[in-house]
Order: C-alpha cells, then sequence, then structure tokens
C-alpha cells in the first residue's frame, strides 16, 4: 500500500479525543476520513475540532460507505467485539481499546473472526510502548534477570474513581478498577514475563469506596448505580512455576497512588516504575538506574498509532497479539469469578 491508510474512529470520546484522534491526525502515512459516534452532539464535536466530515452514528454504515482501510474502536467495553467483528467480517483491520472484550466468549469470537478474514487485529495495551517498559524488556531480554520466578504488579490509585462515561456499569463495561486500569499493569507484566500461560488464579474484590460518597481527585461519580469493583488483590500461578501477586484500586487509603511492575529473578530484580535493576554482585548489594533512556521522550499513543498504521500499510506486525489480549481477558474474567466464589480458578 503506498497511498495513505483510511481510518475511521467508532466513538469518538475521551479516549478518541486524548489519545486516538490526535495522533492520527499527526501521522503522515494516515488520513481520518470517517467517525462514529451515538451522541450526536459528542460526534459533531469531534468532527468539528479535527476537521473529520464524514460522520454517522452507526458504524456498520461507515464500514459499508468509506472504504476503510483500517478502525480504530474506542467505545464502552461491551460494544468492542460486536464493532471489531464487523469491520474484520469486512476485511477492515482494526485497533480495539483494551480491554479485548467483556469476557474470554466474545474475545474468542473476536480472534476467531481476524483469523477469518487475516486482517490485522491489535488493542490499546499503550503501556507496552512506555519508554520504561520497552527498556525493562531490552533488560529481560539480555538475560541479565536470570530465571524470572515471582512477579508484583501494583496499580493503585488514592482517589481517582473516574466521574464520566459507564465506567461503574457492571453491565456495561464487565468490570471496574481492574479491566479499566488493572489490564495495563497486568498485561505489560505479561509481555515482560514472555507470555507464560496462566493455570490458576485466586482473587478477592471490594465495593467498599464506590458505593458511597467520599472525597475523589477525579470528581462526583455516580455512587448510586456503581454495580463494580473498586479494588482487587489476586495471585496468579503460571504453567512455567512463576508466580505473581497483583494489587489494583480506584480508591483505596495509602498515602500515594502507584504503578509498578516488580521482576524478581536468579541473578536479578528489576522495577520498572522508575527503572531499576537491583544485584547481588562483589560482594556487594547495587542498584542501578539508567541516566538516559532511548526514545524518553516518545508519546506512547503516538508510537502505538504509528506502529499501527505501518503495519497495515506494510503488512509488517505489532507488539500485542490477539491471543496475549485473550489471555488478559481470561486472567481478568478468572479473577472476578474466583472473587465470587471464593475459590480458585482453574484455566
Amino acid at each position: 500500500m503506498t497511498a495513505k491508510v483510511r481510518v475511521g474512529i467508532v466513538g469518538t470520546g475521551g479516549i478518541a479525543r486524548a489519545r486516538h484522534l490526535p495522533c492520527l491526525t499527526e501521522n503522515e502515512s494516515a488520513e481520518l476520513v470517517g467517525l462514529c459516534d451515538i451522541k450526536p452532539d459528542v460526534l459533531k464535536k469531534a468532527g468539528d475540532d479535527f476537521d473529520v466530515a464524514a460522520r454517522y452514528t452507526d458504524y456498520l454504515e461507515m464500514y459499508d460507505n468509506e472504504n476503510l482501510d483500517a478502525v480504530v474502536v474506542c467505545t464502552p467495553n461491551d460494544v468492542h467485539a460486536p464493532a471489531t467483528i464487523a469491520a474484520l467480517e469486512r476485511g477492515i483491520n482494526v485497533l480495539c481499546e483494551k480491554p479485548m472484550a467483556l469476557d474470554p466468549t466474545e474475545g474468542e469470537a473476536m480472534l476467531a473472526a481476524a483469523e477469518k478474514s487475516g486482517k490485522l487485529l491489535t488493542f490499546g495495551f499503550h503501556y507496552r510502548h512506555m519508554p520504561e517498559v520497552m527498556a525493562a524488556r531490552r533488560v529481560v531480554d539480555s538475560g541479565e534477570l536470570g530465571d524470572v520466578y515471582m512477579v508484583r504488579v501494583q496499580a493503585l490509585r488514592r482517589r481517582g474513581i473516574p466521574s464520566w462515561g459507564t465506567f461503574v456499569h457492571k453491565h456495561i463495561q464487565g468490570g471496574g478498577a481492574m479491566i479499566d486500569f488493572g489490564v495495563h499493569l497486568l498485561d505489560s507484566a505479561l509481555w515482560l514475563m514472555g507470555n507464560p500461560k496462566a493455570i490458576e488464579v485466586t482473587a478477592s474484590l471490594s465495593q467498599r469506596l464506590g458505593k458511597s460518597p467520599n472525597v475523589n481527585t477525579w470528581g462526583d461519580w455516580n455512587y448510586q448505580e456503581f454495580t463494580v469493583e473498586d479494588q482487587v488483590a489476586a495471585f496468579v500461578r503460571f504453567e512455567n512455576g512463576v508466580t505473581m501477586m497483583l494489587e489494583c484500586a480506584w480508591a483505596i487509603n495509602i498515602p500515594e497512588s502507584r504503578e509498578n511492575i516488580s521482576l524478581s529473578g536468579t541473578k536479578a530484580g528489576l522495577e520498572v516504575f522508575p527503572l531499576s535493576v537491583n544485584k547481588a554482585d562483589h560482594e556487594m548489594l547495587t542498584t542501578w538506574k539508567p541516566d538516559w533512556i532511548a526514545d524518553a521522550k516518545l508519546d506512547p499513543g503516538a508510537h502505538q498509532a504509528a506502529e499501527f498504521v505501518n503495519a497495515v500499510r506494510t503488512g509488517g506486525t505489532v507488539v500485542t497479539k490477539p491471543s496475549q489480549a485473550l489471555q488478559v481477558t481470561r486472567i481478568v474474567d478468572a479473577m472476578y469469578r474466583s472473587a465470587e466464589s471464593g475459590e480458585a480458578v482453574k484455566l
């Protein structure tokens, strides 16, 4: 393909306006040719702000009328699967925002549609495109850590419950803090681990702070209709013997919000945020931190968009594979099932 990639956007709300619309507008190899949103006022503002004339309230009409090469799906989670599958069936490449789907059954249908169509399907796990995460992957690939056997993941906000959109409605989103926020850190951790297969998940969850009015740095939220979790604690076992402990919360009483992935290996350990490597050598305990990271000022959203557009143009590859996104969905689903049953869930 030598011409610009013709791209449409399904869902022109917060994530589209904050990331995908500006990143695609600035990409010289892409052309935004169509927008779709069920809310006419939101659609009009996005179309006016980003100078896109073709506007639809039905994504099927956009797919059928705009001769699209690619589409970015930025809808609430319950529309991810149908919008993605419909695009793939029409021969359109897809970048779908995270999470993959509401549950593994939907995710499996999306993967099957991609395999049948032969088109590209990837997902918006943009943490993989952060300079620190890419640098951490280079450290892991070098073998400096030895055999990684223990992983700790933290995705914790002191008080940051989303106060817009449909985030607090389980029937629309499939879950709360974990499916919205925790999946980013979980996905990146799995990528750094080499995506081993999870075999057992144990988890508990809480709605203690989300279901009553309280201090929230992101404004007032709809606590009366809060049907998701605000906190999750989980333990995951993998077939290669590695274990993972995970903590995730939209709102929890800690001194400050924090995000981190920690990998412990037989030769060294690695912390991702901020990046450091911890070792025992020369009869000393040492910690090294980088003075400079390649592409330190790189915007993850722009890097993700460029990778997707380039892959569509050239038939190249992307870092986030559908099978990897499906494992994230399976693990999160197992967390919810374990929390509900009070028992470990086998995968």
